[in-house]
């Protein structure tokens, strides 16, 4: 850790040991680490004895509702009362927050916890660690600081984070570190098999029908490769929007492609695009070019535009970063 990290999450640690009330705010179409982190924290400073509220733009998907603390999320510009301290994590600039952005006007400074290397830097503290695999392991680091002791019910969270956030251990973002903090948490009574069949093996036959449909407009051109999500595939596979989540790892596990693209129009007038890359792009730099972030290997942003020219302006920027 840097020293400005470092001194950053002390500055945290400071902050919220000295709040009473925190909003914590999940990003629009919550993923388990989003969801996990949140959770994890949002326990851990009950534990502090501090009241909590936690808010999400968009509901939790069905297969992450298992989450201890799941039940008691709100939605957004549901939360009563007013906060002291607004925590978000995960959460790389504030255009992510969606619709919860009323509730901000009810809460004071804002705290700032990511791994994004896009991060935007907009609290009034920000704790952003980039080597992190994922958030969840800055979320472990900070509960840590504060002094609680980790229970089931918060390794849980954290290991939701950390295992959704590097597919189930497989990106280049995994290190001996992210290994030793999932070794901890399954000391605490994490069931690895049961998180996993929770996440990945609870399906919907609607979600498998939108897969099949998707897989039909698979595009490769040498290590590129792209598919997309249309309203029609939606509404004949009667799949809802957040499972398109993951549908990008398919052009991606293709023998040689290092840069896929999932280009979900939902019918919204919006085109949502996914982007991962193997080993050598870094998708990060696509992505902020059209006004998103992420990170080197998964990345997105989301235009304003219809989906032949996402397709134009993406596969564009993408040739160009692959040269």
């Amino acid at each position: 850790m840097s020293s400005a990290a470092s001194r950053d999450r002390r500055r945290i640690v400071e902050r919220l040991g000295a709040a009473s009330r925190v909003l914590l705010v999940l990003h629009v179409r919550p993923d388990g680490d989003s969801i996990g982190s949140t959770l994890a924290m949002a326990a851990a400073l009950r534990a502090l004895g501090k009241a909590t509220e936690v808010v999400a733009p968009d509901p939790i998907p069905p297969n992450l509702a298992f989450v201890p603390g799941a039940g008691a999320v709100v939605d957004a510009g549901a939360t009563r009362g007013s906060f002291d301290t607004a925590l978000f994590l995960d959460c790389a600039s504030l255009d992510r927050i969606g619709g919860a952005t009323a509730d901000l006007e009810r809460a004071g400074p804002i705290l700032n916890v990511d791994h994004h290397s896009s991060n935007q830097r907009y609290g009034e503290i920000n704790y952003v660690e980039p080597q992190a695999a994922a958030c969840g392991e800055v979320t472990y680091d900070l509960i840590r600081a504060l002094g609680v002791a980790l229970d089931v019910e918060m390794a849980v969270g954290l290991y939701v984070a950390i295992v959704t956030d590097t597919g189930s251990f497989r990106y280049q973002s995994v290190t001996a570190r992210t290994h030793r903090i999932a070794a901890q948490l399954l000391g605490l009574g994490v069931r690895p098999a049961e998180v996993a069949e929770r996440i990945w093996d609870n399906r919907s036959l609607a979600s498998l029908r939108l897969e099949a449909a998707a897989l039909r407009t698979l595009e490769r051109e040498g290590e590129l490769a792209w598919m997309d999500v249309t309203p029609q595939m939606l509404a004949e596979s009667g799949a809802a929007a957040y499972e398109t989540e993951g549908l990008v790892n398919l052009p991606r596990s293709l023998e040689g492609v290092e840069v896929a693209v999932l280009f979900s129009d939902e019918g919204r007038g919006e085109v949502r695009v996914s982007l991962r890359s193997t080993a050598r792009v870094d998708v990060s730099t696509v992505a902020v070019s059209l006004g998103g972030g992420g990170h080197a290997r998964a990345a997105g942003c989301t235009l304003g535009m219809s989906l032949a020219a996402a397709h134009a302006a993406v596969l564009t920027a993408v040739r160009a970063a692959m040269r």
